[in-house]
Parts: structure tokens; C-alpha cells; sequence
């Protein structure tokens, strides 16, 4: 995991941050499930999946960006964009897990408010 944190880059600060925010909230409305919970835990799951594909774009415009200049003679250079473009999509892994955790917890806090109110 630390791997993929580093390979993210500075994109990652965002994901993480985000994404565990949204997390706490997911973690808070389940263990007190109310309404007015749930907008705060959406928009930050909006804010980290919107920090998730930025990531992700960053980190392709880099390697797009460091490819020709630094493997132009190297008749393998097919090889470090590959391993390039597996190294971009850092953001999407961390990021989507984090998203399908808040997710998880929220639908068990959904479930409480559901047998609270009826």
C-alpha cells in the first residue's frame, strides 16, 4: 500500500485526505445514523472521486510528458511507459477502495436509519 502511495505522487495527498474524511463520515452515520449526515459523507465522496481521476490524469500527463525525452534512443521505451501508465493508476486503486468502503459502511448505516424511522 505504501507503494502505491508513493507511485500516486503529490495526487495522492488528495485522495488520501478525501477519501478518509469521507470514511470517518460513513464510520459516524452508521454508528448514529440521522439524514443530515448524509450530504457531508456524498460531497466528500464526490470530492474523492473528482481527486481520484485528476490523480490519475496527472500521472499519465507525466509519463506522457517524460517519455520521449528520456527513452527517445531506447528502442524499448514501449516498456517504461507501460510500467508507467500501471504506476498512474495508484489513484484509481487506493481511491476506489476507500469510495467502496465508505460505501459498504454507509449502506449499513442506511439500514439503521431505515429500522429507526419505520
Amino acid at each position: 500500500m505504501l507503494n502505491l502511495i508513493r507511485e500516486g505522487g503529490f495526487a495522492m495527498l488528495f485522495v488520501l485526505g478525501f477519501g478518509l474524511t469521507a470514511l470517518v463520515a460513513a464510520v459516524l452515520f452508521a454508528v448514529r445514523p440521522a439524514r443530515r449526515k448524509l450530504p457531508f459523507m456524498r460531497g466528500m465522496s464526490y470530492a474523492t472521486l473528482f481527486a481520484i481521476l485528476s490523480g490519475i490524469c496527472a500521472d499519465l500527463a507525466a509519463v506522457a510528458h517524460a517519455i520521449p525525452g528520456r527513452f527517445a534512443e531506447d528502442p524499448k521505451w514501449y516498456f517504461a511507459m507501460i510500467l508507467g501508465f500501471g504506476e498512474s493508476m495508484a489513484p484509481g486503486i487506493i481511491g476506489f477502495t476507500l469510495l467502496s468502503l465508505v460505501w459498504l459502511v454507509s449502506a449499513v448505516g442506511e439500514r439503521r436509519l431505515a429500522r429507526s424511522e419505520g
